[in-house]
């Protein structure tokens, strides 16, 4: 099987002939190219001839965000506007005037509007480079009070989706058997959760639940169709497999909370994607006990990202037992065991060994490092497991 037949056999729950290895190597290649610390032999290679070097399937879930077709790139990540080349749609401002300010690193955006003026701010910090993120922290969201409710929520409104498949299809071709590419839509599931990650910061959306329902209310009404629009892109595009949401936790989006706003959200574009058959995955990469039962009623495909212990509460074993052979899982390996710092070689290996003994031929798994791979990564951890995984065909 080519690795995209096996991931595709993964998603549906078919049998593989071993599973297949996706590790999220992104964030590791940028930051070590920019420190300069790639490993001998690699320091020319691009990702995707690393990737091959390697001899790994090619991850395509959560794009990359430098790539977008704006300059500069990701302006519009405080209103939760993300649009990478890769995605399947562009995102327009119908009249709402837009200003860009760059200081170094530091991005301000002011949108005007007939309500006032929402302001947002940006960085990349040395820091988040270094450890090879491509998306800048936010400094100051769009809603501060009460009075930026009526203005963000005009903005919203006059936001135009438009399809556009060109970066989408490049991507495909350029992946070609090597892994499949997974649509994006958004980081987060619906507006409710929309607001709460990305509009607010988040002690403030809890607080503006009790104070201003109404208002709450009625900007997620005006970012429905911002959604409808970007779901709609993902879901008439060639993709297999789509990507709503994700970094959920059971305690910021707390069982209640996610039943009430994000699990009706999964379950409605789960069904749509299924009846035109195509597959929903969503990124479950937080604590996630409390929320397994609330997944398997959301109906979703892939849970992307699982992260186990000991950077979880729950084994590995316990996340398989809690999806029940219906969801298929994207991950199982934490990330701090691929680092020296933080595990010893014999405990790195006791898991991996373990872990494809008793999982090497499942049928819903695609084994992945949890968040990602990051900075400090070894690279004989990733060729060990390249080696195992190769064994078991």
């Amino acid at each position: 099987m080519t690795d995209r037949e096996r991931i595709l056999a993964a998603v549906r729950g078919d049998p593989v002939d071993r599973i297949p290895w996706a590790p999220r190597l992104e964030f590791w290649y940028r930051g070590r190219k920019r420190k300069g610390t790639l490993p001998a032999g690699l320091e020319e290679l691009t990702l995707p001839e690393l990737t091959d070097r390697l001899g790994v399937a090619h991850y395509a879930v959560v794009p990359d965000f430098t790539d977008c077709p704006e300059d500069p790139p990701m302006a519009d990540r405080a209103l939760g506007v993300m649009v990478p080349t890769v995605a399947p749609f562009r995102v327009y401002f119908d009249g709402v005037e837009r200003r860009l300010k760059q200081d170094g690193p530091r991005l301000t955006v002011e949108y005007e509007t007939p309500f006032g003026t929402v302001r947002t701010e940006s960085v990349y910090t040395d820091e988040s480079l270094d450890a090879g993120a491509s998306v800048p922290w936010v400094t100051r969201n769009p809603i501060q009070g009460p009075e930026d409710f009526d203005a963000v929520a005009y903005v919203y409104e006059h936001l135009r989706v438009t399809p556009c498949l060109d970066g989408y299809l490049r991507e495909r071709e350029r992946i070609g058997d090597r892994g499949i590419v997974v649509a994006f839509t958004s980081g987060t599931a619906c507006p409710m959760h929309h607001i709460m990650k990305d509009l607010l910061e988040v002690e403030k959306f809890f607080y503006a639940r009790v104070d201003y329902p109404d208002k709450i209310a009625r900007l997620a009404e005006a970012v429905q169709p911002f959604f409808d629009g970007i779901q709609a892109a993902a879901a008439a595009s060639p993709a297999e497999v789509v990507h709503l949401g994700g970094n959920y936790d059971d305690a910021i989006t707390y069982p209640a909370f996610f039943a009430q706003n994000i699990l009706p959200a999964l379950k409605k574009y789960g069904d749509e994607l299924h009846a035109i058959g195509k597959y929903l995955l969503t990124h479950t990469d937080g604590e996630n006990r409390r929320l397994f039962p609330l997944y398997l009623e959301a109906g979703f495909d892939v849970a992307d990202s699982v992260c186990p212990a000991p950077m979880t509460r729950c084994t590995f074993e316990e996340i398989v037992e809690a999806f029940q052979g219906k969801v298929t899982i994207w991950g199982g390996i934490p990330s701090v065991l691929l680092c020296s710092a933080s595990a010893s070689w014999e405990d790195f290996r006791a898991f991996i060994d373990g872990l494809l003994a008793r999982y090497g031929h499942a049928s819903r798994l695609i084994l992945g490092v949890s968040d990602m791979v990051t900075v400090d990564c070894e690279w004989d951890r990733l060729q060990y497991i390249t080696e195992q995984v190769a064994r078991l065909a």
